[in-house]
């Protein structure tokens, strides 16, 4: 049997169109908490309004349907008008009998019809023009039909109000359900947005802790290396100042035995062991400079001070004229850049053989700042030119240009030699850009 009172209908969103005299809802009934979704209820939210729907296999009755409901309005403003002009014709009261015709009037705001009060206007019309007939007829009174004509005007204006009425009744309704609708579907859409965001969030949460894992790991590796460096590095400066104390007593133990010692062929000895020693010696000072590139960040250096720094170190003779013309230059390196220009002018001095001057200077390539160490000795045989950066090349220790090489690798700046046999050695240092710039008094 079809159950009334325990179902709860709510609205869907607009179904019907605007030519019907009322809007009609897709709705979905709810009983006990839970919400049907098998069937879809056609319903009428004014009054008079009848449902019916299903509730699974349960048939529900919520009221009439809205062909039913249009049905006895109609009927009802039948036997109202019926009623008003039995009254109009027993009970004489004018006007005040004439202001009951109204209330059909005002009924017609229920019906289907857009045009409803329009048609319900001129059923008034006809009932008072009745109602004046059948009153001069019965009571052979004299024709009210001047009043009666303006009465009638009356109910033109307000059918025509209440035209107007029913008709922004009809779109706010509309604008009601469409905004019910979009209410619906923004709290579908935000519950959506709150659960991706939760879900996102549970994602962000669990990349982070992983993240914070794996940092965490990380700082404890370094904080490893770095006691391991710390311990390598002292372990290295203990060797290297046993092994210098020891070579230094040895060459003077050499240099006491070549003394004590006519004999030619025990000299000749001990001047190659007086050479081992001392390659020894530069070994280990290259292990001491080898260990301090990287040491330190990178910075800025100026490019003149450090050239007259290195030249003033190796003492040149008054023979030998060092020059640069590198002022206001600034190049991004290593803090052993001092290392590089020392070995270039030592590198001059050793090979060099007639070296008489040596000249720093510098010149623009595309984008890059190029930086020459140029002399006039001898020069670099074409065949070696690229094995002169090898470590261990060479006639002496082979170390001073591989350690220019690595030191300026740590900025990504070059060398390389171009010079002519016979003519002298050039190594260009090419600076690419970012690692250079002017000193602040030169910009």
């Amino acid at each position: 049997m079809p159950q009334k009172g325990k179902f709860d209908c709510r609205g869907w969103g607009p179904l019907k169109k605007r030519r019907d005299n009322f809007t009609g809802c897709e709705m979905r009934c709810q009983k006990s908490g839970q919400v049907s979704t098998e069937k879809i209820l056609i319903v009428k939210r004014p009054m008079f309004s009848h449902y019916r729907g299903s509730w699974g296999d349960e048939m529900i009755d919520c009221g009439k349907n809205p062909e039913e409901r249009n049905r006895l309005i109609q009927l009802a403003m039948i036997c109202l008008c019926a009623g008003i002009i039995a009254a109009d014709v027993f009970l004489p009261l004018g006007f005040v009998i004439w202001i009951l015709y109204l209330v059909p009037l005002l009924m017609s705001v229920w019906l289907k019809g857009r045009y409803a009060p329009f048609i319900v206007a001129w059923l008034v019309t006809g009932a008072l023009l009745l109602g004046s007939l059948i009153s001069v007829t019965l009571r052979h009174d004299p024709s009210d039909l001047p009043d009666r004509a303006v009465f009638i005007l009356m109910t033109v204006v307000i059918a025509l109000l209440v035209w107007e009425i029913r008709t922004n009744y009809e779109l706010l309704e509309l604008e009601v359900i469409e905004r019910r609708k979009a209410q619906e579907n923004l709290e579908v859409l935000t519950h959506s947005l709150e659960e991706r965001i939760e879900k996102r969030t549970a994602e962000l949460v669990d990349v982070n802790r992983d993240l914070t894992a794996d940092i965490e790991k990380r700082r404890k590796v370094e904080i490893a290396l770095e006691t391991a460096n710390q311990k390598l590095s002292l372990l290295s400066q203990i060797t290297r100042h046993d092994i210098s104390n020891r070579v230094f007593a040895l060459l003077a133990e050499i240099d006491l035995a070549k003394d004590l010692s006519p004999e030619p062929h025990m000299t000749e000895s001990l001047h190659h062991l007086e050479r081992t020693a001392m390659a020894i010696q530069d070994q280990i000072a290259f292990t001491r400079d080898y260990q301090e590139i990287g040491a330190q960040a990178p910075s800025w250096h100026r490019v003149s001070p450090i050239i007259r720094s290195a030249s003033a170190q190796l003492q040149t003779s008054p023979e030998v004229i060092v020059t640069e013309d590198c002022a206001g230059i600034e190049i991004f390196s290593d803090a052993m850049i001092g290392k590089v220009f020392y070995n270039l002018i030592h590198n001059a001095l050793q090979h060099g053989k007639t070296v008489t001057k040596i000249a720093f200077s510098q010149y623009m390539s595309g984008n890059d700042l190029v930086i020459v160490c140029e002399d006039n000795g001898i020069g670099i045989d074409p065949g070696e030119k690229e094995n002169i950066f090898r470590k261990g090349f060479g006639k002496d220790s082979g170390l001073g240009l591989f350690l220019i090489r690595e030191i300026l690798s740590i900025t990504t700046i070059t060398i390389r030699e171009v010079g002519e046999p016979g003519k002298g050695a050039r190594f260009e240092i090419a600076v690419p850009t970012g690692m250079y710039r002017n000193a602040p008094e030169h910009r």
